[in-house]
């Protein structure tokens, strides 16, 4: 999330905005460390309130889960050679886990609103492995999916090292 021109930095805190590791607090719009979802202030006035009830999602059981097949991939699948994992940011920073053989088709499907689950939510690509075969894609969708929706700081860390990497790539 990027600052607003209207904050002032020392010099230190402006070498850490432009290194990266300071971004804007999603409930106040104050400057914040990276590795925090909001800022101190913000946190402090979370813990102050009462705890409500939360419902959590089914244990792991759930269909949600569980690997994906479908018969209509086999001839695909048969002459491909890679196999594509990502990760999706949605609006309101929730995050859609999944794998396909073909990363940019599938891409184009979500962003047209033909995926149910993310259709109308402004799906942006934010990290993708490579694996060999759809079985080793398949696994790690499901762990995907796990993380997702019991540690999602987990998969902003994938997010951020992955953006720090492709930010090491050189064109020249």
């Amino acid at each position: 999330m990027p600052i607003r021109q209207d904050h002032i930095f020392c010099y230190e805190h402006y070498e850490d905005l432009q290194d990266g590791l300071i971004d804007e607090c999603p409930s106040c719009g104050l400057a914040k460390d990276v590795q925090y979802e909001v800022c101190l202030d913000c946190y402090r006035a979370e813990r102050k309130k009462p705890r409500r009830e939360t419902q959590s999602r089914p244990p792991s059981s759930n269909t949600w889960y569980k690997p994906e097949y479908s018969p209509a991939w086999e001839k695909g699948d048969a002459t491909a050679d890679r196999f594509f994992v990502y990760i999706l940011k949605l609006d309101g920073g929730h995050f859609y886990a999944g794998q396909t053989r073909e990363l940019r088709e599938r891409l184009s499907e979500h962003r047209d609103g033909r995926v149910n689950t993310t259709a109308g939510r402004h799906p942006q690509l934010v990290w993708f492995g490579v694996l060999p075969t759809r079985e080793a894609a398949t696994t790690t969708e499901v762990h995907l999916k796990k993380l997702v929706d019991s540690n999602p700081r987990e998969i902003r860390r994938m997010v951020i090292g992955f953006r720090d990497l492709v930010g090491e790539l050189d064109y020249t």
